[in-house]
């Protein structure tokens, strides 16, 4: 009698911790699946330079980006390049400008050679971006003044390292209004204005 009430009595418990496990579990898991989402957005907001805003990657197909972004918002096209824009609440957009190798073998094919943003979403690993001050970004980055443009809040200077594959667009406050990532000593695309 005692051995069956002994019995009883463990597996009892042990079917009181099976559900207690299984719930562990879910929460293991859920806590996996919050945490997998917020690298997902992470890594979706990182600035790397010479390499991709985003999910937007440097030498990829253009129409990746339209599959990400839906249609843009406004685009101009000519000579095998074009420039698309995607506007975001809050007066924010992305800018991606594209170029067709005339002549080549894969020449139907649109790819990105420059990204510009301008939303404080996106960072470096670093931590920079729109809202950073110029002295911040010279720290990181070994910058030369490489052309300039008056938008509606007056001159904004544009700096790039062409060793790493981006430029930063300073206004005359010397914060950061804008990031652009394009290839490394490219200078004919990383000067090309993109307002």
């Amino acid at each position: 009698m005692k051995n069956t009430i002994l019995l009883l009595c463990c597996a009892a418990l042990f079917a009181c911790k099976q559900p207690a496990q299984k719930q562990n579990s879910a929460d293991t898991t859920a806590q996996t699946a919050d945490t997998a989402k917020a690298q997902t957005a992470i890594t979706n907001k990182l600035i790397t330079p010479g390499r991709s805003i985003g999910d937007i990657v440097l030498s990829e197909d253009v129409a990746n980006v339209s599959q990400l972004l839906g249609r843009p918002d406004s685009s101009d096209a000519a000579m095998g390049s074009s420039l698309m824009v995607w506007h975001k609440a809050g007066g924010y957009r992305t800018s991606v400008f594209a170029h067709r190798k005339m002549g080549d073998k894969d020449e139907i094919i649109s790819r990105i050679q420059k990204v510009l943003v301008n939303s404080p979403e996106y960072k470096t690993a670093g931590g920079l971006g729109v809202g950073s001050s110029l002295a911040e970004i010279k720290k990181s980055y070994n910058l030369k003044p490489t052309s300039d443009y008056k938008n509606k809040d007056g001159k904004v200077q544009v700096y790039t390292d062409l060793d790493k594959g981006i430029s930063f667009e300073i206004d005359a406050a010397d914060k950061c209004v804008g990031v652009v990532v394009h290839q490394l000593h490219d200078t004919s695309v990383a000067y090309l204005n993109m307002h």
